[in-house]
C-alpha cells in the first residue's frame, strides 16, 4: 500500500490560507487607496483698522464640517494713544511695518512638508521653501476686502494678491462683519479639533445651524442680523448715526478720571473696556444690583440718579427697528459738564447706568424680532420662529456685563429657550482667525475672489440692500457654478 502523499508543494500553506492571505492584502491595498481626509490650510491676513493680524488656519475638509487648527496667530496694535482714538495714517503706517515680518513668521509655522514631497515633481508644486526647509503651500489666502478704512484695508489686500500671485494659489477677499458672525462656528470646529478630543469622528457638524441671530456691535457697528446661510444675513436693526462702541468711548473719555485713564493706557485706545473695569472694579459681584426689566414700561423709565441728573433710554418713544446712540452719548457729556467736581463713586454710577441702557437698547430690539412686534418682513418674521441661537460678537461682545443684561432680559421676558452663544475674549475683537474661517467656508462653498478687486470702505451685509450684501459687489466667483 502506498503511503499518503500530501499535495502540498514544500514550504506553501495551504490553499485556504493562501487565500486568506490575499485576501488581507487586498484589504490593506483598499484601505490605503481610500481618501483620506483632506486638510485645507489657508493664511490670513486682518488689516480693516488699527490691528495688523496675520493667521494661518487648517481645517479638515468638509463644507459644514470638519474640525480646526490654528497653526499661527499674531496680532500688533497700532499705538494711537496720542490721539485719543484711532488715527487711520498711524494705523497704515503700523500695517506696513509689520505686515510683512509676521507673514515670514507665519510661513516658518507651516506644516513641514517632508523631503519625499519636495523631490517628487508633482507634489513639489505644492511646497514652499522656508528658510531651506520644504513646507506645504496654503490652498488659498484670505483677506478682509471691507468694510473698513480704505487705506488700511487696501495694504493687507495688495500684501494678499502678492502672496496669491507669487504661490499661484486663489485669493478670498472676505467681508468683515460676516467674519465676525461666523466666529462661533469657527470655535466650534476649534473646539473639535484640540488635543485629546476624539479623532474618530472628526467631522462632527458646526454650530450655530443655520438659521440664528447675531448682535454685531463695534466701535464702527450696531447691527441686529438675521443669519439665514453663510451668505445671506439680513439687517433687522441698525444704528442710525454713530455705534455702540464709539458712543462707549466717547462717554469713557468724560467719565473716567484723567489719572486713572492715564494709568490703563498701556492697553491703548479701547476706552469702553477702561469703562467696564471703572464701573464694575469687582467685576461680575459688582451685577447684583441689576434687575431685569420685566416689561416695556420698566424698560423705557427715565433714570434718576438722586445727585441732580436724569439718564432718559434710548428710542423711549418708539418702538422702530433701529438703535440710537447718539442722544445718550449726548447726555452723558452734558452731565459730565455740568458736575465737573463728581465724586468717584458717583462716576462709577454713571458708568453702570449708560452701560446699562445702551445695553438695553439693544435687548430691546432684540424682543421686538423675537416678538415679532417689530417692523419685520414677513419673510423674515418666518424665519425667526424657527431661530434657536444669539450670536453676539465684535469688540463690545467682550463686555461681560453686556452678556449679563442679555441672559437677563431673556429669561424674564419668556425667551429663555433662546442659546446666548459669544466668542471667547480675543475673538470678540477684530482678529485674523475669523477672517480666516470666513475665507475656509466660502472657499468650500466654491467661490473664489478676482485679482483686480479693490478695497470697500462700506459694504452693505444684507442681501436686500441696493448693493446686493456680500455677493452683489463685483469680483467673485464660483468654480462649482462654473463647472456645473
Amino acid at each position: 500500500m502506498l503511503a499518503h502523499r500530501s499535495l502540498r508543494a514544500p514550504g506553501r500553506s495551504p490553499s485556504w490560507q493562501h487565500t486568506s492571505h490575499r485576501v488581507v492584502r487586498l484589504q490593506r491595498r483598499l484601505l490605503s487607496s481610500r481618501p483620506r481626509p483632506r486638510h485645507l490650510i489657508t493664511l490670513a491676513i486682518e488689516s480693516s483698522c488699527d490691528d495688523t493680524c496675520v493667521t494661518v488656519l487648517e481645517k479638515t475638509q468638509g463644507a459644514g464640517r470638519g474640525a480646526a487648527r490654528l497653526l499661527f496667530d499674531k496680532k500688533v496694535t497700532s499705538d494711537n494713544r496720542p490721539f485719543r482714538g484711532v488715527r487711520p495714517m498711524t494705523a497704515v503706517a503700523s500695517h506696513t511695518q509689520h505686515l510683512a515680518g509676521m507673514v515670514q513668521e507665519a510661513m516658518r509655522a507651516l506644516p513641514d512638508a517632508g523631503s519625499a514631497a519636495a523631490r517628487d515633481k508633482a507634489a513639489g508644486e505644492n511646497v514652499l521653501w522656508v528658510d531651506g526647509r520644504p513646507r506645504r503651500k496654503p490652498d488659498f489666502i484670505t483677506v478682509t476686502r471691507g468694510p473698513g478704512m480704505m487705506s488700511n484695508l487696501s495694504t493687507g489686500l495688495s500684501t494678499a494678491k502678492g502672496l496669491a500671485v507669487a504661490w499661484g494659489v486663489p485669493l478670498l477677499a472676505v467681508h468683515h462683519m460676516q467674519a465676525h458672525a461666523l466666529t462661533p462656528r469657527l470655535v466650534s470646529a476649534l473646539e473639535a479639533g484640540r488635543p485629546g478630543k476624539d479623532k474618530k469622528r472628526p467631522g462632527s457638524a458646526l454650530s450655530p445651524n443655520y438659521p440664528f441671530l447675531s448682535l454685531l456691535v463695534s466701535g464702527g457697528h450696531s447691527l441686529l442680523v438675521l443669519s439665514r446661510s453663510l451668505t445671506n444675513h439680513a439687517i433687522l436693526a441698525e444704528a442710525q448715526n454713530i455705534a455702540i462702541g464709539d458712543m462707549l468711548d466717547k462717554c469713557a473719555r468724560d467719565i473716567i478720571p484723567d489719572s486713572e485713564l492715564a494709568a490703563a493706557s498701556g492697553d491703548g485706545v479701547m476706552y469702553a473696556a477702561h469703562l467696564e473695569r471703572f464701573a464694575f472694579p469687582n467685576g461680575p459681584a459688582d451685577y447684583a444690583w441689576y434687575v431685569p426689566p420685566a416689561a416695556r414700561a420698566d424698560e423705557i423709565k427715565i433714570y434718576d440718579s438722586g445727585f441732580g441728573w436724569k439718564l432718559t433710554p434710548p428710542l423711549s418713544e418708539i418702538t422702530s427697528m433701529s438703535f440710537e446712540f447718539a442722544g445718550l452719548n449726548g447726555q452723558v457729556i452734558k452731565v459730565m459738564m455740568e458736575h465737573p467736581e463728581m465724586s468717584l463713586e458717583e462716576r462709577r454710577l454713571i458708568a453702570r447706568h449708560t452701560m446699562r441702557l445702551a445695553f438695553e437698547h439693544l435687548a430691546s430690539r432684540l424682543l421686538f424680532a423675537l416678538s415679532r412686534s417689530g417692523k419685520v418682513g414677513e419673510e423674515d418674521r418666518m424665519v425667526l420662529r424657527n431661530v434657536r441661537t444669539l450670536v453676539v460678537a465684535g469688540g463690545v461682545a467682550s463686555n461681560r456685563f453686556l452678556m449679563h443684561i442679555l441672559r437677563g432680559i431673556l429669561d424674564v421676558r419668556g425667551f429663555s429657550h433662546i442659546k446666548l452663544v459669544c466668542p471667547p475674549l480675543p475673538l470678540c475683537t477684530d482678529n485674523g482667525a475669523m477672517i480666516a474661517w470666513t475665507g475656509m467656508e466660502m472657499y468650500e462653498a466654491g467661490w473664489r475672489s478676482e485679482l483686480d478687486i479693490l478695497a470697500i470702505k462700506k459694504w452693505p451685509l444684507d442681501p436686500n440692500s441696493e448693493e446686493g450684501g456680500i455677493l452683489g459687489v463685483p469680483g467673485w466667483k464660483n468654480i462649482d457654478e462654473a463647472k456645473s
